[in-house]
Formats: C-alpha cells, structure tokens, sequence
C-alpha cells in the first residue's frame, strides 16, 4: 500500500501498514451516516458540518458567525445555517464568542476518538482545538458533497458513501466494481437503503448497476466514468490525494 506524507515529522514516518487517505474518508464519512438521518437534507447538514469541522480540526481555525457568509460558503438559506448553529449550541457542540465559532470540549472528545478509530493520522495541539488532521480530509470531504450537490441537489449522504466506496475500489484496491452485499458491508447499512440509493445513482447516470453472470440474484455496481460529474468527482480526488501520496494511482 502506497504511504502517506506525514506532515508533521518525515515523508516517510507512517508505518507501510497505515491507512490510505481515501479509505480513512470512506471509514470515517459511513461512520457520519450511521449518526445521522438519511433524509435528503442530511447531506447538506453533512456538508455544513465539513465546513465547520474543517476549520476546526483541519486548520485549527475559529469559523466566522456570519450567517450570511457562511450560506454563501455551504450554497444553503441564511435560515438553515442559522438552525444549524442554534442547535449545535443548544447541544454545547459550539460556542460563539463575537464573530467567531469555536468547539466546545465535548465536540473535541468525540471527534478525536472517531478519527483515531477510522485511523486518521492526527497532532494533538494545546488548544481549544485539542488536535489537528495531518491532512485536510474534513475539507475534502465537504468539497466531494457539494459536488455531489451541484450535481443532484437531492442527493443524500448515503448516495455519496456509496461514490467513496467505489472509488475505494477502484483506486485502492484495484477493483472497477464491487457487488452490492460488498457495499452493504464496507458502509454497514441494510440492502433495502443501500438499494434505494443505488437507484438514484443509477438514474443520475453515475453507477452502473449490472446482474451478475453468475448469479441473477447479485448486482455488480461500478461508476460511470465517462459521467461527466464522476469525471469531476475524479479530478477533485486526484488533487486531493496528490500531495499526499507518492503514488496516488487516480
């Protein structure tokens, strides 16, 4: 497995052994799903909450409180940033202190653990932060979803698991496509959401979604590459996936 530039110590300080970038984004985006209602606007939530997280973690920034900057940043109404932020502060997820955001001590725990679980290289910090990303992985993340959205506004964040998985595939392991019961197991949902998801995708003309010669009963789902949202959604893949490995093999 190609390796990861760590950014804080050597080029080659990671261990062979450490997760490749795109499936540390995979792991840790199907994590977000299983969290979250898989509603048409839990995409949007999901690409609001990259931003925010991104500043935070990625570049251990404060995020300005500017409603209006900030819908013009995600592409969302004033009125659903401002719902957003009221609950996460209700929730001591936030803090606004003038015209900036920062994370509450909590917000810092959870999501320390959660990318040490999915394997998310990161530097603890003495700050509010607590902690910052070897790379930008919320950002890239936020970024694929507001592809994703420009392209199919419906989209959801279950559709957009699916696109990470594949891409997985293909990059990672070498494979153009992956049966629906392997999806079903990377991303731990149930075949009846999986299926429904797929469909869209389908329709949208990003999957290709084909029996399998050996068996009616099995899918085999693979991208469209010559889709031209999927040939962005690779560009924007291979420019995040550059600096980091020697290899990147997009």
């Amino acid at each position: 497995m190609n390796q990861l530039a760590d950014l804080f110590t050597s080029p080659r300080a990671l261990a062979k052994g450490s997760p490749h970038p795109l499936s540390m984004v995979t792991t840790v985006s199907s994590s977000a799903l299983a969290q979250m209602q898989t509603s048409k606007t839990s995409l949007r939530t999901y690409r609001l909450k990259c931003h925010l997280m991104g500043q935070f973690f990625d570049l251990n920034q404060a995020c300005s409180s500017d409603e209006a900057e900030l819908s013009l940043v995600v592409n969302e109404p004033v009125a659903f940033v401002r719902r957003y932020l009221r609950q996460a502060v209700l929730k001591n997820r936030i803090e606004i202190i003038g015209q900036k955001i920062w994370p509450k001590i909590g917000l810092v725990r959870d999501h320390r653990a959660w990318f040490c679980k999915a394997g998310q290289l990161i530097q603890e910090r003495d700050s509010v932060f607590g902690f910052q990303t070897a790379y930008p992985s919320i950002g890239f993340a936020g970024d694929f979803s507001a592809l994703v959205l420009r392209h199919a506004p419906g989209a959801t964040l279950t559709q957009v698991c699916i696109l990470f998985a594949l891409w997985e595939a293909k990059i990672v392991f070498r494979r153009s496509e992956l049966t629906a019961s392997e999806l079903a197991s990377r991303l731990g949902l149930c075949k009846s959401t999986l299926s429904t998801a797929i469909e869209g995708l389908v329709a949208s003309q990003q999957l290709h979604a084909r029996g399998d010669p050996n068996d009616d009963r099995m899918k085999r789902i693979s991208l469209v590459l010559n889709n031209e949202s999927v040939q962005r959604q690779q560009d924007l893949i291979r420019t995040f996936l550059q600096p980091l490995l020697v290899h990147p093999g997009v």
